[in-house]
């Protein structure tokens, strides 16, 4: 066997850097997975490209790339991932237990209503995994965060994750009894920017709220008089008469049938949002990842 091609940890080292380099084609944060610095990872490529003798990637000033070789070696490092994740498996004890730690990243009020109590049955169900969770509605990094699994509500921005859609969520345009009787009337989304509107500063689109009836769309800019990063607090604000606001079905469902909020343009309802789990390539390798995504796409699916 030729030397320079056995798999030392320092070749191991090598490939998975280049592995994350690869997937992500971003130097600096594949080196944040790998656990070096940018400088290490690329000495670790640079001996790569010496042992193959090929170029691994195809750099501009503008983009990078794999070459032919390079996207050959991801296919061999993805192939090998698999091998010693199928081996870390068989080599543990078979107790059955999911052990480990995981970080999971969700919506705020979503995450705390729906979430939650998902999560809290999952770990009922493996009482050896630990699981760390960040409830806010910021869009973090995964790699910068260190987050294992993410549940995302809206459109996806981030490309280079692997995505599920395992929900939609209905969102309503309601308002309290009390304010709708004495406020201008409202047939048509244009006529909002008569009316006190309550925005959730979290919505990807900000004061610009977007309605849908069939295949015909409406977005009006609105002036709100209050605005909040929270979505319960809209709906505390909304439910004291404040103004009108966007709710999801999750937190407006109950509220409309007890008469407490008023579904209002029935026929230009806001756009509805999907819901996604998230993951960085390959993290759903690790079992306890593997296991909560396949619990998560099973329960919200048959909700």
């Amino acid at each position: 066997m030729n030397k320079s091609f056995e798999l030392t940890p320092t070749r191991l080292r090598e490939l998975r850097g280049f592995a994350a380099a690869a997937r992500l084609l971003n130097f600096s944060q594949a080196a944040r997975v790998a656990g070096c610095t940018p400088s290490v990872l690329s000495r670790r490529i640079a001996a790569l490209e010496k042992t193959t003798g090929n170029p691994l990637f195809l750099r501009t000033t503008r983009r990078m790339t794999l070459t032919a070789r390079g996207e050959q070696l991801l296919a061999y490092c993805e192939r090998l991932e698999a091998v010693m994740a199928e081996l870390a498996v068989n080599l543990r004890p078979r107790t059955g237990e999911l052990g480990g730690r995981l970080c999971v990243h969700l919506p705020a009020s979503y995450g705390r209503m729906c979430m939650a109590p998902l999560l809290a049955q999952f770990m009922r169900s493996h009482p050896q995994l630990h699981i760390e969770t960040t409830y806010d509605d910021r869009y973090v990094d995964l790699v910068e965060a260190k987050v294992d699994l993410a549940v995302r509500v809206g459109k996806l921005a981030d490309t280079r994750c692997v995505a599920r859609r395992v929900g939609t969520m209905r969102r309503y345009l309601c308002a309290a009894p009390d304010y709708l009787a004495s406020a201008p009337p409202l047939n048509d989304p244009s006529e909002l920017k008569r009316h006190r509107c309550i925005v959730f500063s979290g919505l990807r689109t900000g004061t610009l709220w977007q309605f849908a009836r069939q295949r015909k769309r409406r977005s009006v800019r609105v002036d709100p008089v209050l605005t909040c990063n929270d979505s319960q607090a809209v709906r505390d604000a909304i439910l004291a008469g404040v103004g009108i606001g966007i709710q999801g079905d999750y937190m407006a469902d109950a509220l409309v049938a007890e008469g407490r909020l008023v579904e209002v343009l029935t026929d230009w309802p806001p756009s509805n949002s999907p819901i996604h789990l998230l993951w960085l390539p390959g993290a759903d390798r690790a079992p306890a990842v593997r296991s909560l995504i396949d619990f998560l796409v099973k329960t919200l699916g048959a909700q």
